[in-house]
């Protein structure tokens, strides 16, 4: 691993560990101790249950995704590529999940730009996932501005997605690029990375994908329904809605905020609707929202540190890369 990418890394579990002792230091540390005593910890193997469902569906989508470009390559590679990925969640902006494409170059030298177009498609594609989950979950508890703000972004994504689909209309973008002194020696990798979001975006692969996506963030927000219900939550179709729309507006928030893993914008997003929506404190909200976090973004940190340690082969010359090469490898 590059010592760039190792020090980004290093960075942002430091600032997590800061944004948390903040947290809690502001909800009033014994508050939080005593939420956290009293929740029900035999539960905790449900809750990680249903977030295990989340990286299980994921790394399924991923597999299929690659055998649509054309990609030979194993169920158990491509696994280990999710795998070591799922470490880059915590960098700026999840960027570092794009050397997945550079793991599957390195295992059978498909070119990057094939396989770029897919880690694209699996942010857009979750987010609007998360988007449509979040406005389900309003039907436990209309709130018009959060609506708003949902519907917004998901007509954007909507929007992208049907340029795309016009093929002719984005053929014309793309020969525009080639009059763009700045663009023009990359225009040929924007030919082949459209190719491969064409090819992901057809109504058929769309639907699909994006049912996976249902079913991933949609288990990840049951589990935390499960743990507001630990922390006293009624126990009724009612609390699951809310906690479905609060895990999903909170992770596309967190998204929004673009540092490491959404910290901060999941957080703060989270307790902000505990507190409004069940009238808890802010000091169990919090609890709430650490263990949700222990046992989804912190899970799969877990899982890629792993998956690192067993397979960092597959990151072997990733730090002397030449991206404009790999990208045009004939390969």
């Amino acid at each position: 691993m590059s010592r760039d990418l190792r020090r980004k890394l290093i960075l942002s579990m430091g600032g997590a560990l800061i944004l948390y002792i903040v947290l809690v230091l502001w909800s009033d540390i014994r508050a939080v101790q005593s939420a956290l005593q009293a929740f029900p910890w035999q539960w905790l193997p449900l809750v990680l249950g249903l977030a295990l469902i989340n990286y299980g569906v994921r790394v399924l989508r991923w597999h299929w995704w690659l055998t649509l470009v054309g990609v030979q390559i194993s169920r158990w590679d491509s696994a280990r590529v999710f795998g070591v990925g799922s470490l880059m969640v915590m960098t700026p902006g999840k960027v570092g999940e794009l050397l997945k494409a550079y793991m599957v170059k390195n295992i059978n030298g498909a070119p990057m730009s094939v396989t770029a177009p897919i880690i694209v498609a699996e942010r857009i594609i979750d987010g609007i996932a998360m988007l449509i989950l979040a406005s389900i979950g309003l039907i436990a508890f209309p709130e018009s501005r959060a609506q708003l703000v949902s519907v917004t972004l998901l007509i954007a994504f909507v929007a992208g997605i049907i340029v795309i689909q016009i093929r002719p209309l984005a053929l014309r973008v793309l020969a525009i690029t080639h009059r763009i002194p700045l663009i023009r020696k990359f225009s040929d990798q924007l030919y082949t990375i459209y190719d491969s979001s064409y090819l992901l975006f057809r109504p058929g692969p769309l639907t699909w994908a994006l049912l996976c996506g249902l079913v991933a963030w949609g288990t990840s927000g049951l589990a935390f329904g499960v743990v507001l219900v630990g922390f006293g939550a009624p126990l009724n179709w009612q609390s699951f809605f809310m906690a479905v729309f609060i895990f999903n507006i909170s992770t596309v928030i967190g998204a929004v905020v673009a540092l490491p893993g959404g910290l901060g914008g999941f957080e703060g997003s989270a307790v902000f609707w505990v507190v409004r929506l069940f009238g808890m404190s802010t000091a169990t909200a919090t609890a709430a929202a650490l263990i949700i976090r222990f046992c989804t973004l912190w899970l799969g940190v877990g899982i890629g540190f792993v998956s690192f340690l067993l397979w960092h082969d597959l990151l072997s010359g990733a730090e002397t890369v030449d991206r404009k090469t790999a990208l045009n490898d004939p390969r």
